[in-house]
């Protein structure tokens, strides 16, 4: 029996290397079926395979899949560890969900509040949040204000309706054009409000845009200096049980 487990364990140790030398080679479609494949394997663990399929799909952007397989790994793991929350995290960010971005690299601090490159990212992403709701703040406030505007330009034409319509009274003249001249003016004035306002509007929303770009790369300038974490390689020093 004892042979049988040792005859296995380095079975799954040799299988698993395969699939970490296909990550490393850039291989990543190879790595994908391998691991598949070992899904099937009722022998074999599935936390570490799914966790890998997971920053796999990450690591090429297919983000939806990349979560598929994140939340089946949390699903797994009575005890999810800090690289975990930490890829997915990462994973949440190239998508631009600031938000759950945020939420789990909260928790992979809070299972490790030692984790530097956690504790950056948290700040770049809280910065983030907090950039983009002052920018809506904004926002709200200057169509506030060209609401504000409009409703006292409206006023002032009515204003001066009124008074060239009395004149017209008084005078019993029959030209209405000072009248009509008038009423041009209010939607004029406010087809060009709305103009800028969308202009505005548009030009804010490619600001934010490029910022979360920016933050993005500097993400990942920083896992380069940082040498972010790899894939678990399945070795004994893991301290998965097989």
């Amino acid at each position: 029996m004892k042979h049988l487990i040792t005859i296995i364990f380095l079975s799954q140790l040799f299988s698993q290397d395969i699939g970490q030398k296909m990550i490393e080679n850039g291989d990543y479609d190879s790595a994908i079926k391998y691991y598949q494949f070992l899904l099937n394997d009722e022998n074999l663990s599935k936390d570490d395979i799914i966790y890998n399929l997971a920053t796999i799909y990450s690591s090429l952007d297919s983000l939806k899949k990349a979560e598929e397989f994140f939340n089946l790994a949390f699903q797994d793991s009575l005890n999810p560890s800090s690289e975990l929350s930490y890829n997915q995290g990462n994973m949440f960010f190239k998508s631009k969900n600031l938000q759950e971005s945020l939420k789990s690299f909260r928790e992979a601090l809070l299972k490790n509040p030692e984790d530097r490159e956690a504790r950056i990212n948290y700040e770049f992403v809280k910065n983030e949040i907090e950039k983009n709701q002052k920018s809506k703040q904004d926002d709200q406030q200057k169509n506030d204000n060209s609401e504000d505007s409009e409703n006292n330009d409206n006023n002032d034409d009515e204003d001066k309706n009124q008074k060239n319509q009395n004149k017209d009274d008084k005078s019993n003249n029959s030209d209405k054009n000072p009248e009509k001249n008038n009423n041009d003016d209010g939607p004029k004035n406010q087809d060009t409000s709305q103009s800028n306002q969308l202009e505005n509007n548009e030009e804010k929303q490619i600001e934010i845009d490029q910022n979360v770009e920016n933050i993005l790369n500097a993400m990942k300038e920083n896992e380069k200096v940082n040498k972010k974490r790899k894939q678990n390689n399945f070795s004994n020093e893991s301290g998965k049980e097989w």
